[in-house]
């Protein structure tokens, strides 16, 4: 079986994809030739997420938001008083947890859907994610954690978002 020169060049994550049947190749591939991300379903919660996130957010939500930004001189004052930039945040944790706080899908935690060597590389213990502490309540941590993430990781929420849209996490 011959294989494309291309296709050993492919990230694996298309190869992944290819092979679970969420990509085709209906051509095949010659020099130039881009593989599309897969398509998104309609009507799924990716679009609830996409087109109302924003007002499916709790008030709480959009405290620890603003209060995490405003307190943490490493998180960029933009991140709440850019109106893009907020309703990106709030795409990003209705997709991940669908603002639930205390969501979990395997090793993955709360709002942001951090791991624990994650959230504790954002200066912030597990406990204090997950509970709060005795003068900030549940949330306050994980706006931190997430909003510190997404500021070294993508620079902004915007270009976190663009990843989550283009590969289905950030």
């Amino acid at each position: 079986m011959d294989i494309h020169p291309l296709v050993l060049r492919m990230p694996r994550y298309l190869l992944a994809a290819a092979a679970a049947g969420l990509i085709t190749m209906a051509a095949p591939l010659t020099a130039g030739a881009t593989v599309a991300a897969p398509a998104r379903p309609a009507n799924s919660h990716w679009s609830a997420c996409q087109s109302s996130a924003v007002g499916q957010a709790p008030r709480s939500f959009w405290n620890r938001i603003r209060s995490a930004t405003k307190h943490h001189h490493d998180i960029p004052g933009s991140f709440w008083t850019n109106g893009t930039y907020r309703d990106d945040i709030a795409r990003i944790v209705c997709y991940e947890s669908s603002f639930e706080y205390h969501a979990e899908n395997g090793a993955q935690y709360g709002w942001f859907q951090m791991n624990k060597p994650l959230i504790e590389s954002e200066r912030v213990t597990f406990p204090q994610y997950w509970d709060g502490s005795h003068s900030d309540p549940p949330g306050w941590y994980e706006a931190t954690a997430g909003e510190r993430y997404i500021h070294s990781r993508y620079g902004n929420p915007a270009n976190a978002w663009a990843h989550e849209n283009a590969y289905g996490w950030y």
